[in-house]
């Protein structure tokens, strides 16, 4: 069970917090307050967990959620961050969301400042909005006497469901957002000033999880990369700045932004046989087309095949600024810009409130990404001139596009640091013979763009040595040739122009044929076993015993075995005379080019040999 603080908390107490509960209509100074423990880590990688995002519908087990990780949930959702900022970016520096947190128990509001819920209602309310068994919901509303604009609080709602989608998937939980029958929420006895907005649903999945890794397919943009921040740390530091410097971004750069904005999954869901989107549609329709603009053009970015369009050359990103208020921003110095465009044609206008939130959701998605890559963003909601922001982007005739946000992102003046390169991928055959040429593919991408270098350990001891530089993203093929069978691992990693080097990635290589291996024994005259522990017959072996240290009749013996099957044994049992001790070396080669040697040493007396070894 949750500890529950029962205090007597003045209103001008000691515990500091911002929420809009002193408003509400009933007094905070004998309610019930719950501390929540601290946040579990959460070290999934962000573009995963991006890649991770789906809605459970129904079927929710009655399996509880810990404390733990609603804790966790509500803290991605909404909280403080380490340098006193929010999990999320309010473009007009507005907060104006309450979370409601519904349980059997009771519903508490979500108070920030100290992670705590506050007391509400007493109850069970679970039953409010659309059912689906979940043992939490989180009904968020709408304060309009912090923000006049509803526009806006939906669209900072958006973010919210986002981290609840990520933080959920991450913890192995499921959630839903859903709208109707949301103005049940009344009967929380909401203050007059709180308008209901949407309903999301938290518990364990019906199903497990089941993704399988499906790249997207080759297009003009490169492959999306994992990097290496988290999804906990890409919300706890999202660098929000004014103004960039010059650098340029790298494809790569604006192919992770534009895919996490409104792109596909690199992950299928084998439970539902689909790719699912980077963020929830409302009623299960996309009705955004996202265009992005450069020093050199203009571009729609086109999901389904992750891929980008020309639309007009040029840099136009001056007169995108003069189309908009940029208050202190310095939009036209932006070296990326992304406009996400509400297309009426698809999305009707009765559903308007749910394009800001889906919008906010497309913003929220892109300061996480830049977030990942090192880069700085912001994004800002008054568009001042619809009509002089389209013929801007080429897009004059088409009216029924309207600009919701528009979001920045490149390199500051602070974001000079260097990544080293991901870990490669390396493929090729895991099976093969002794002597056969092998090719092996080898391939990574830097965060920076920078070219990299290849190091591959055959694990023969032998290596490639570092060979390169290549461009990141380029398929290098090198190739291996094993003189003897056994299982091999090879390991390959990359190191960048920088000198930062990757991980290492492994890779197994079982050559298979014949290995021969030796036994020698004393006794009444000299015993060679021979037994064939590969994974081919052995044919055509030819052996040879040799005797050295003085007297001894043979000096030398010779022999063949026709075939040697897998798993079987061969004996050796020749007869020798003399004195004193004797080296024995016995060797063999096969016609495969398989050999074996072994060298011992013994005592003869006569026709008996003892002490080998």
């Amino acid at each position: 069970m949750l500890l529950i603080i029962a205090a007597l908390v003045p209103v001008t107490g000691k515990l500091n917090f911002e929420t809009p509960a002193e408003e509400h209509n009933q007094s905070t100074s004998a309610r019930g307050w719950i501390t929540l423990p601290d946040p579990l880590p959460v070290d999934m990688i962000l573009e995963k967990s991006i890649s991770r995002r789906m809605s459970f519908h129904n079927g929710y087990p009655a399996t509880p959620v810990t404390d733990e990780e609603l804790s966790t949930v509500l803290w991605a959702a909404y909280g403080m961050t380490t340098d006193g900022g929010r999990t999320v970016y309010s473009p007009n520096g507005t907060y104006s969301t309450t979370i409601y947190v519904i349980r059997s128990d009771a519903t508490y509001i979500y108070v920030p400042a100290n992670h705590s819920l506050l007391l509400w209602k007493t109850g069970n309310y679970l039953y409010l909005g659309q059912t689906t068994g979940a043992p939490i919901k989180f009904g968020m509303v709408w304060n309009n006497s912090i923000t006049a604009d509803e526009k806006a609080g939906m669209a900072e709602i958006g973010m919210i469901a986002q981290n609840v989608y990520f933080d959920a998937n991450a913890l192995d939980l499921g959630t839903i957002t859903t709208g109707m029958s949301v103005s049940d929420l009344y009967e929380l006895d909401l203050p007059s000033n709180e308008k209901p907005e949407i309903i999301m649903h938290l518990g364990h999945p019906p199903t497990p999880y089941d993704f399988t890794y499906n790249p997207l397919p080759q297009s003009n943009l490169p492959v999306v990369i994992n990097n290496t921040l988290t999804l906990a740390e890409a919300v706890n530091t999202r660098q929000i700045v004014n103004a960039w410097n010059t650098t340029e971004l790298t494809l790569l750069q604006e192919s992770q932004i534009l895919w996490a904005s409104y792109g596909t999954s690199y992950l299928y869901d084998n439970i539902n046989h689909k790719r699912h989107r980077t963020l929830p549609s409302a009623i299960d329709i996309y009705p955004f087309k996202i265009y992005a603009a450069n020093q050199s053009g203009v571009y729609q970015y086109l999901p389904a095949s992750h891929s980008i369009s020309l639309i007009v050359s040029g840099d136009k990103r001056q007169l995108i600024e003069d189309a908009v208020d940029p208050g202190n921003i310095s939009v036209s110095s932006a070296p990326l810009i992304i406009i996400p465009f509400w297309d009426k044609n698809v999305g009707s206008q009765s559903y308007l409130t749910w394009w800001w939130y889906e919008s906010g959701a497309i913003v929220h998605n892109i300061l996480l990404e830049a977030t990942a890559l090192n880069l700085g963003g912001n994004a800002l909601s008054v568009i001042t001139d619809q009509n002089a922001l389209r013929t801007a982007l080429g897009l004059s005739a088409q009216t029924n596009l309207i600009a919701l946000h528009v979001a920045m992102v490149g390199h500051t003046n602070g974001s000079t640091q260097n990544n080293p390169p991901l870990t490669p991928t390396l493929t090729g055959p895991s099976s093969g013979q002794r002597g056969i040429i092998y090719n092996y593919t080898v391939v990574t991408t830097d965060p920076d763009g920078d070219d990299v270098y290849y190091f591959i350990d055959w694990g023969d001891d032998t290596n490639s040595g570092w060979i390169g530089p290549f461009p990141s993203g380029m398929m290098v093929t090198l190739n291996h040739t094993w003189s003897q069978p056994g299982t091999y691992t090879i390991q390959a990693k990359a190191r960048d122009t920088q000198s930062l080097e990757s991980s290492w990635t492994t890779l197994e290589m079982t050559i298979g044929g014949p290995v021969l291996e030796l036994e020698i024994k004393g006794g009444l005259g000299i015993t060679v076993i021979i037994n064939n522990t590969g994974t081919a017959d052995a044919t055509n072996i030819t052996w040879k015993i040799a005797f050295e240290g003085g007297f001894v009749i043979p000096h030398q013996i010779t022999g063949a075995i026709q075939e040697l099957g897998i798993g079987e044994q061969y004996t050796v049992h020749p007869w020798v005379f003399g004195l004193g001790k004797k080296t024995i070396t016995v060797s063999l080669t096969a016609d495969d080019g398989a050999t074996a040697e072994k060298i011992a040493t013994g005592f003869f007396l006569m026709f008996i040999v003892v002490g080998v070894k």
